[in-house]
């Protein structure tokens, strides 16, 4: 079984990015002990995720997903713009490495 400390997750990038718990607290409405409880926690809720998510801008559900296996599926709509674009890229490439064998060939065949 995956275990993914979420406590330690929130508490690493409030250090990372010096987010003060008591700031933390008041932006999100989540009293102050419960907070330093759910920093010291292994396990959150999705609904507390979800709050501390909103009042820090931050996708920690997006930073879970990402630890677990590549082999896992999903039913979430995945962006395929940059793997679009990648593609034309490389088929751009290909071309234009084509017309440089051609125009070396002519360039040859003149010279």
């Amino acid at each position: 079984m995956i275990t993914i400390k979420t406590g330690e997750l929130l508490a690493a990038y409030c250090t990372r990015n010096r987010i003060y718990k008591s700031a933390l607290a008041r932006k999100t409405g989540i009293d102050y002990q419960s907070l330093i409880k759910y920093f010291k926690s292994k396990t959150l809720r999705v609904d507390i995720l979800l709050k501390l998510s909103e009042g820090l801008e931050h996708n920690f559900l997006m930073d879970i997903a990402a630890q677990l296996p590549k082999n896992y599926t999903t039913d979430a709509a995945i962006d395929q713009t940059a793997a679009d674009k990648i593609e034309a890229l490389e088929r751009k490439i290909e071309l234009l490495e084509a017309e440089k064998q051609l125009l070396l060939q002519v360039i040859g065949a003149k010279g």
